[in-house]
């Protein structure tokens, strides 16, 4: 847990390092400390493995007025360890997991990767974490597009390559791990749950001794400082007040004189972006895609590739750092009230436009959609095949339907906004539609498989000579299928072609 130390005057925050015997963690520190100036103390060893922790200090970077104080810790990786590993991971405000890319220990390594996700997917707030990827210089090093790949199946997690034995990649993965750190820190100040006091351990001799009392006794963890909240952190010198005397950044460049165009940051200013640490992850991996936005005739910002797309309406661009903050914030409560019904890999954003002005951006990952179901069910070429793919489609949508309808948002139900997530209740996949934006009508059952299928229905109708046989098909499902299904409107439209 962060917290303010007004003794010292400084935001001490920690960054751990996770990862597997071998991997790189104690390398990767090392090779930290010389380019930072700083030092690395590894209480308790034995044949050059960490049977504790290593431990870092370093300040550098200023957090509202205030030195950031990281205290960078890593776990033993040893299996046998896992007590130690659990313990150091619970007191992490972002986590970087070093994992040996390498063929023969990749799977071993996901698997780490995925139990480390679990250990910090319970914390509020989230806890950011980093995948260095290290030893990218093996011949045997896994490609980085599967390596992409597998992180998408577990969470959001920002990749970064490494070869710590030369010291490449290592700060930058620190540097991020940072960032997501201070994402952290300003939630928790949100919600008045920053704690301001002296820290549990402020240097590796009270974390040592911290974890030998733990592990020789059963009661509980000796008692802290009372905490106490700290100040909001948008104050006159917070981030938001300093973007507001910001010019452009660097990474923007001028299209025409009337904006700049948006390039995917993930070191922006903290603040500007939802979900904080989540987001900031999103971010990475975007930018690293190099997918460039342009204007649509409509006057709309659009990017998409890779598994991604990226948008702003034309009017999302404001004078007022202040109005643009309450935009997002009303953005974020719009995700939150839905948040069980929308797909994951979202982020909403504040970018600089130029003279001053900020443009907000919706990002979401692409995820598969009934409409690829249905264009797949309808290029089979058995009756039967087509028929059971329409009914599985029409079911699945009127479900979403059904789902959308209970929420707390009025979400568009059409084939390209329901996700084809087999097994899982229905999402949505698409655009967020504008906050406060007045609810439109959205017809029910009969009406919207009438909206939706009925153009595929005519046109199949029209290009198959085995229509017939997909209509008695259709209608022997649907009537064997159970009431709840709402099959019988697909019953009906089918007989009215």
């Amino acid at each position: 847990m962060p917290t303010i130390d007004d003794s010292r005057g400084v935001l001490v925050v920690r960054i751990v390092y996770d990862g597997p015997a071998m991997s790189g963690k104690t390398t990767s520190l090392r090779a930290l400390a010389s380019r930072l100036g700083t030092v690395v103390e590894s209480p308790e060893e034995r044949d050059g493995r960490t049977l504790f922790f290593d431990w870092m200090d370093y300040v550098g970077g200023l957090f509202e007025g205030r030195p950031i104080r990281c205290q960078i810790v890593t776990v033993p990786g040893q299996t046998q360890l896992a007590d130690r590993r659990q313990h150091l991971i619970e007191t992490a405000d972002a986590v970087v997991v070093v994992l040996d890319s390498r063929r023969p220990e990749f799977d071993f390594g996901m698997r780490w990767l995925r139990e480390a996700a679990q250990l910090v997917s319970t914390f509020q707030p989230p806890v950011g974490l980093v995948l260095q990827a290290n030893k990218r210089d093996a011949e045997d090093a896994v490609d980085r597009d599967e390596i992409r790949q597998e992180l998408k199946r577990i969470a959001p997690i920002a990749l970064v390559e490494s070869i710590a034995t030369n010291a490449d990649g290592t700060r930058e993965a620190f540097v991020l791990a940072v960032r997501l750190a201070l994402d952290r820190v300003r939630a928790l100040s949100a919600a008045g749950k920053l704690l301001t006091g002296p820290p549990d351990e402020a240097a590796a001799r009270d974390l040592l001794e911290r974890m030998r009392s733990r592990e020789q006794q059963s009661e509980n963890r000796p008692a802290r400082v009372e905490p106490r909240p700290a100040h909001d952190v948008d104050g006159p010198n917070s981030e938001l007040a300093h973007l507001k005397r910001r010019q452009s950044e660097p990474r923007l460049q001028a299209v025409s004189d009337e904006e700049l165009t948006f390039e995917p940051d993930p070191m922006m200013p903290g603040g500007m972006i939802w979900p904080p640490v989540e987001g900031r992850t999103l971010l990475y991996e975007l930018c690293s895609l190099g997918i460039r936005p342009s204007r649509t005739r409509r006057g709309d910002w659009w990017g998409s590739g890779s598994g991604w797309r990226f948008h702003s309406e034309r009017e999302a661009i404001y004078a007022d750092p202040d109005h643009a903050r309450q935009e997002l914030i009303e953005w974020a409560r719009l995700h939150t009230a839905v948040t069980e019904q929308v797909s994951a890999g979202r982020a909403v954003i504040l970018a600089e436009a130029g003279d001053g002005r900020l443009r907000l951006w919706q990002l979401v990952r692409v995820e598969p959609t009934l409409r690829e179901r249905l264009a797949a069910a309808l290029a089979q070429l058995e009756a039967e095949a087509v028929a059971t793919g329409l009914t599985e489609v029409a079911s699945r949508l009127l479900a979403a339907r059904r789902r959308f309808s209970a929420g707390n948002a009025s979400l568009p139900c059409t084939l390209w906004t329901v996700g084809d997530q087999t097994g899982y209740r229905p999402v949505y996949v698409g655009l967020m539609p504008r906050p406060r934006l007045p609810s439109t009508f959205e017809p029910h059952e009969g009406e919207l498989l009438e909206r939706e299928l009925a153009p595929h229905l005519r046109e199949l109708r029209r290009v198959r000579v085995d229509f017939p046989e997909i209509q008695a098909r259709i209608t022997q499902i649907s009537t064997d299928a159970p009431a709840e299904t709402g099959l019988r409107w697909l019953l009906k439209l089918t007989a009215s072609l």
